[in-house]
């Protein structure tokens, strides 16, 4: 446990325990969309890997790595949120101590919403981030929804769940600063009962400049070989291999993953359906809408 701007900080890395109840209990309530959900088993699987013959395994394969549960408390006991990120030093920066860090889930509880909390959440994940690996730079990578590769289905659903449409969230975690890589994404299948969600943005925080594709390489196989397909075999998961084989293709000639910011884009963009009328067409992501409205500007 430790105190953070004023708040108790509790974090886990197995299964069990009050802590990771606490934070099981929120995330269960924040999360709707099932293809975007990890179910209590999931989880015991994936923070088992912290430990024993696996983490052995694993760490021989992928480096040093730790996946965290997290939970953070008013001094009172009031619930403010939680998080929940898989974390890696990056031998890769050659020359910088940098960790990079997958946040799978961060969520505020509504009752603290309005309150600067999700700015507090990001901040004690950063430094719980370079105490663990004492590194100088963090870049913690993140999955968003993407407004408009959503169903009208789920776009709906989860916007009348959360109270925050679609639009709005991609503002407030620009505001964290936030930057849209400009790849196309998809999150392999977390089990079998899953699809491949093809849904969502990848961003990160923490940098403005481009990324590596060295970086970004390293970084998925990590995230996607232990977090997300919990120790089995990147190679027989052809959605992350075929990223990851794409990435490793623009490594060898030493490319970069642009940046993009959606400010100027959100600032004009008043809802999904508008942007018939501002971009001339419905883009199928909101990477191709960035791309058209800076040509457009």
């Amino acid at each position: 446990m430790s105190v953070s701007d004023g708040l108790i900080v509790q974090q886990t890395d197995i299964g069990e325990g009050a802590v990771f109840d606490r934070f099981f209990a929120g995330y269960d309530r924040a999360f709707v969309l099932p293809d975007e959900k990890e179910d209590r088993d999931g989880f015991i699987t994936c923070l088992a890997l912290n430990h024993g013959a696996e983490k052995a395994r694993l760490t021989a394969l992928y480096g040093q790595f730790r996946e965290i549960c997290l939970s953070v408390d008013e001094p009172d006991g009031t619930h403010v949120g939680g998080a929940n990120f898989i974390a890696a030093p990056l031998p890769e920066a050659k020359g910088r101590r940098i960790a990079t860090a997958n946040l799978n889930y961060i969520y505020v509880d509504p009752s603290q919403r309005g309150r600067g909390r999700l700015k507090q959440l990001v901040a004690i994940v950063t430094d719980a981030i370079r105490d663990m690996f004492g590194v100088d730079e963090v870049l913690i990578f993140l999955e968003q929804n993407d407004p408009f590769a959503m169903s009208a289905e789920a776009y709906a659903r989860d916007s009348e769940f959360t109270g925050l449409d679609q639009l709005d969230r991609l503002r407030i975690w620009t505001r964290q600063g936030a930057r849209i890589l400009d790849t196309r994404y998809i999150q392999p299948a977390l089990t079998a009962e899953h699809e491949p969600d093809d849904s969502l943005l990848y961003a990160v925080i923490g940098t403005d400049v481009p990324v590596p594709a060295c970086w970004l390489a390293a970084h998925l196989r990590r995230f996607f070989g232990i977090s997300v397909l919990k120790g089995a075999p990147l190679a027989a998961d052809p959605v992350a291999w075929g990223q990851i084989a794409a990435l490793d293709t623009d490594c060898a000639t030493d490319q970069v993953i642009a940046l993009l910011d959606p400010t100027p884009l959100l600032a004009e963009l008043t809802s999904r359906d508008a942007a018939v009328e501002l971009l001339g067409a419905m883009p199928d992501t909101m990477v191709v809408a960035l791309h058209a409205h800076a040509t457009s500007a």
